[in-house]
């Protein structure tokens, strides 16, 4: 086989691929572009086992039985969730940083971590500060949450008036005191 035709080759099976990757790209655009259209609210979402938007999730009030209403703090105004997996580092910086708000520190809000996993890192980095529900996959599946981290505001009575995928550059504080401080349902941009 010459040069020439082990280039046409390569540049044929390269098209191909590329092809195949492009028609991927758009079978995802297309599911994203239905699920924010408005194609489901948070029942549909969640008889379609796909996840929940932030939009759904926000004004979900948490079922009376189960363990769902376990994430509650009772007497809490607030309860900051936070899902998290071992040796998730992201999980353990939000973790950390949650701690040190001092909504969380002076104890008007509660905080809980949910472990897919073992409890002890999620401990470790709660320094005392919150409470932790080790093997809580059901409650993430239950839930729908995307990824972990996830941040999850509760009122007392259930309901969730926030939920975030934080990042690196989330401000934890701030999120925090907007869920503390509005009885109002709010919703945070991801």
């Amino acid at each position: 086989m010459s040069f020439i035709q082990s280039a046409v080759l390569l540049a044929w099976v390269a098209i191909v691929l590329l092809a195949l990757g492009y028609a991927g790209l758009l079978r995802q655009v297309t599911l994203l572009t239905r699920g924010q259209a408005g194609g489901g609210t948070a029942t549909s979402a969640a008889a379609a086992g796909s996840p929940r938007s932030t939009r759904d999730l926000v004004g979900f009030r948490l079922p009376a039985h189960g363990d769902l209403p376990d994430l509650v703090e009772p007497g809490a105004h607030r309860t900051a969730v936070v899902f998290v997996s071992p040796g998730c580092s992201s999980c353990a910086i939000t973790l950390t940083g949650l701690t040190q708000v001092p909504d969380v520190q002076e104890g008007s809000v509660a905080l809980v971590a949910v472990s897919t996993g073992s409890c002890e890192p999620a401990l470790d980095n709660l320094a005392g500060t919150g409470r932790c529900v080790a093997q809580g996959r059901a409650l993430l599946e239950a839930l729908h949450v995307p990824a972990t981290p996830y941040l999850m505001a509760l009122d007392g009575a259930g309901t969730i008036v926030a939920a975030t995928l934080p990042d690196q550059d989330t401000d934890l504080t701030a999120w925090v005191h907007q869920t503390r401080g509005s009885i109002s349902l709010t919703e945070e941009q991801s």
